[in-house]
C-alpha cells in the first residue's frame, strides 16, 4: 500500500517531533511532514496528492481557523484535521463553518483517536449516517 501523505502544522516543537516518532514506528502507511511554519506547510500543500493537512489551532501569526478557511477557499476537497488544547467555542464553531474539518481532536492529544480520525477520512462520504 503506498503511503499517504499528511501535513501537520502545530507551533510545539515538541508535540511535532513526537507525533513524527509516532507515526514512523506505529503508522508507517503515514507520510509525514511536520511544520511549525505555516507558510512552510502551505508551501508544501500546494505540490498536491496531500491525504490530510492537521491543524493546531492557537498559533502565532495566523490562527488555525485562519488556516482552515484559507485550504477550504483554495483546495475545496482537501481533508483537514484540527489539533487544539485550548481552542475557544467560536473558534471550534468558525473552524466547523470553513468545511473541510473530518475531526476535532483535543490535547494532550491521544494518538490512536488521531489514527482513527485518519481512517474515516478514507470513508465513504457519501453515506455520513452509515456505521461500520
Amino acid at each position: 500500500m503506498d503511503s499517504r501523505k499528511i501535513i501537520i502544522l502545530d507551533d510545539e516543537e515538541m508535540m511535532l517531533r513526537s507525533l513524527e516518532r509516532r507515526f514512523k514506528t506505529e503508522a508507517r502507511n503515514y507520510d509525514v511532514h511536520c511544520f511549525t511554519s505555516v507558510k512552510a506547510a502551505l508551501a508544501e500543500l500546494e505540490q498536491g496528492e496531500c491525504y490530510a493537512f492537521i491543524s493546531d489551532v492557537k498559533m502565532p501569526l495566523l490562527s488555525g481557523d485562519q488556516v482552515i478557511t484559507y485550504i477550504s477557499q483554495k483546495y475545496p476537497e482537501q481533508a483537514c484535521l484540527v489539533i487544539t488544547g485550548q481552542a475557544e467555542r467560536e473558534e471550534i464553531r468558525r473552524i466547523v463553518q470553513a468545511g473541510n474539518v473530518g475531526s476535532i481532536l483535543l490535547k494532550p492529544l491521544e494518538f490512536d483517536k488521531l489514527l482513527e480520525a485518519l481512517e474515516n477520512i478514507s470513508a465513504p462520504a457519501a453515506e455520513p449516517d452509515a456505521e461500520g
